[in-house]
């Protein structure tokens, strides 16, 4: 197919057989990819050069983006209007980050919604080739690195929250607004990190006790009698949030903010007031008197000040009095493992350090970026800069840890808390 051919073609489409107007370089473009085996780049590229325009399209090859995301921006860049144009070219990758912000993207807005089609769409998201058209130097990171690559590190761009919905009045109604993202694989829950530890105190704790045929019968005989109500009210917290959660803590997949993780949180530290800050630990009947006559064996429940009285008083002439308690017919009975289990537990003795495990895990993935360009997706196109500490954990959601705008969870303590 040769070039005379093409110009035959078109001019016998055009009305005057020659072009009087703009309009009649896209049936030009039409006609090359009708008779040509060109790509739509391509054709593009001959389409500019023959109405004489010194095409952007050149330029935009800076971004190294596909074809189809090319031709996107070079259509798009085509329907601006000429004042529209006039500012895209003045600002067409000038800007820094902090230039960006501050209004750097106002030229590219209409450029926001730009994401790739076909088998790749799920490869860039809204926002990203705004920031590409703005930014000096910025590089798409592809599937190997984050959103945008730059000379001094790396973005995440993600848009947040749930769009507004027309009501039947015509009007923007509210909705609840979430303000998350899920970071995709740096999202996904690790061996060591909070969830397999809170799995360890389900596996250790909360499953041995669904299994007692009587808990509070089978727990309350190690437990002096002063601390029965203690005891009760500790196993009250565990029928009221761990066991209800049981089959969610399993599967890891769908375990919220509200109904789960402050629950959790909450939780221990009701358990930690209950048997570290009042005589329940004390009370836990977790020593013993062993006496043996030659085959014979029995031990007996004591408390800690009789068995101090013991060590204290070995080998000393005077006399001490002791109290013994009841005999102990299995000495590895499930009550006694049960509650060395409770004492070894890092979540009740230490409450907050469920936040620091929080902590680990959003830290663990800001420590590969500069920051987070966030998108509203109220307002679309109109970019606002967030880092590390504008964050929190929020939960657990198909399989994934949930980033949340801190800002908007500020009922939510365990959210709040994290640094």
């Amino acid at each position: 197919m040769t070039i005379d051919s093409i110009l035959t073609e078109w001019s016998y489409r055009l009305p005057k057989g020659y072009p009087t107007r703009s309009k009649d370089y896209e049936l030009l473009y039409h006609v090359i990819l009708e008779i040509t085996d060109l790509t739509p780049l391509e054709a593009r590229l001959v389409v500019d050069k023959a109405q004489g325009i010194i095409t952007e399209q050149i330029e935009f090859s800076q971004l190294n983006l596909s074809d189809d995301l090319t031709q996107q921006i070079q259509n798009r860049y085509e329907n601006l209007s000429p004042q529209e144009k006039q500012e895209f070219d003045k600002n067409f990758r000038q800007h820094s980050i902090d230039s960006f912000f501050a209004g750097g993207y106002k030229p590219f807005m209409k450029f926001f919604g730009i994401v790739p089609s076909g088998a790749s769409a799920a490869g860039m998201g809204r926002g990203e080739i705004q920031v590409l058209l703005a930014v000096k130097d910025a590089q798409p990171g592809g599937t190997a690195f984050h959103d945008i690559v730059m000379s001094n590190g790396q973005w995440e761009v993600k848009e947040i929250g749930k769009a507004a919905k027309l009501t039947t009045k015509g009007v923007l109604g509210k909705i609840p607004d979430s303000k998350t993202f899920r970071p995709g694989k740096a999202g996904m829950p690790q061996q060591g990190d909070l969830l397999s530890k809170i799995r360890d105190f389900y596996q250790d704790v909360v499953i041995p006790y669904t299994e007692m045929p009587d808990a509070y019968e089978s727990l309350k005989t190690v437990v002096e009698p002063a601390s029965h109500e203690r005891l009760q009210q500790f196993l009250t917290i565990m029928d009221n949030v761990f066991v209800p959660l049981t089959s969610k803590m399993q599967e890891g997949r769908e375990i919220s903010y509200d109904s789960g993780w402050q629950q959790i949180y909450n939780a221990f530290k009701l358990m930690n007031k209950i048997f570290w800050e009042t005589k329940f630990d004390s009370d836990i009947q977790d020593t013993r008197l062993t006496i043996q006559t030659g085959d014979s064996r029995s031990s007996y429940w004591i408390t800690q000040d009789d068995y101090d009285k013991i060590k204290l008083g070995a080998g000393d002439l005077d006399q001490i009095s002791i109290q013994i308690g009841q005999l102990i017919e299995n000495e590895n009975s499930n009550a006694v493992i049960w509650f060395n289990r409770i004492k070894r537990s890092s979540f009740i003795a230490n409450p907050d350090s469920i936040i620091a495990e929080f902590d680990k895990i959003k830290n663990k993935f800001f420590a590969e970026i500069l920051g987070l360009i966030a998108y509203d997706t109220n307002r679309p196109g109109i970019p606002f800069m967030t880092t590390a500490n504008d964050w929190s954990i929020i939960g657990l959601s198909g399989a994934q840890w949930v980033f949340g705008l801190k800002s908007a969870y500020p009922k939510y303590e365990f959210i709040q808390l994290q640094s």
